[in-house]
């Protein structure tokens, strides 16, 4: 499970990267949030599962349907949880109309230890309406016809476009929550 979760996570962060070698406009950016918590209580009758995070927090949780292996789940056991968020921006191709959206999820296999793995990236084109450069933001027309006013993280990145340009935006969510047993 952990190298399908390392490959995984790679390989978004890679085409999100990947997707923008277009032109003057690159915009890519990749958060990684990695947490580990603990099992403390669990009820494979409810599918109540209570962890402690590491600041000492607890938090109770329901293992949906998709746990095909929660009784194999033990007090003591270490959840591990990865998120990874991608976006990248540039510019599109001539005639270029983009809003798609695929989602990936895979499960552990029957009899080890549950995980499961999700990424869902989201593809979009979008017509810079107006550019702000006072509040550093751009309007863009979505696929949709829906009006966005987004404030540019970098305004440098401002003055690489112009009103009429069309972008291309891709955002990448992934998930991977896999469960560890302690060793003594």
């Amino acid at each position: 499970m952990q190298k399908v979760k390392l490959f995984l996570m790679i390989c978004l962060v890679s085409c999100s990267v990947w997707a923008c070698a277009n032109k003057d406009l690159k915009v890519e950016r990749a958060n990684v949030v990695s947490l580990t918590a603990t099992v403390e209580a669990i009820n494979l009758k409810t599918r109540m599962v209570t962890i402690k995070g590491p600041e000492g927090k607890s938090v109770v949780v329901k293992a949906g349907e998709e746990v095909i292996n929660l009784p194999q789940v033990k007090v003591g056991d270490k959840v591990v949880l990865d998120y990874v968020e991608a976006l990248a921006i540039r510019m599109a191709k001539p005639g270029e109309v983009r809003d798609e959206t695929t989602t990936l999820l895979g499960a552990a296999e029957p009899g080890s230890k549950p995980g499961v793995i999700g990424a869902t990236e989201t593809t979009v084109s979008a017509t810079i309406e107006a550019i702000d450069m006072k509040n550093e933001t751009a309007t863009l027309k979505m696929p949709d016809g829906g009006i966005r006013i987004v404030k540019a993280q970098d305004p440098a990145n401002l003055k690489k476009v112009k009103v009429g340009d069309t972008i291309v935006i891709t955002y990448t969510e992934a998930l991977a929550l896999s469960v560890q047993t302690v060793k003594p």
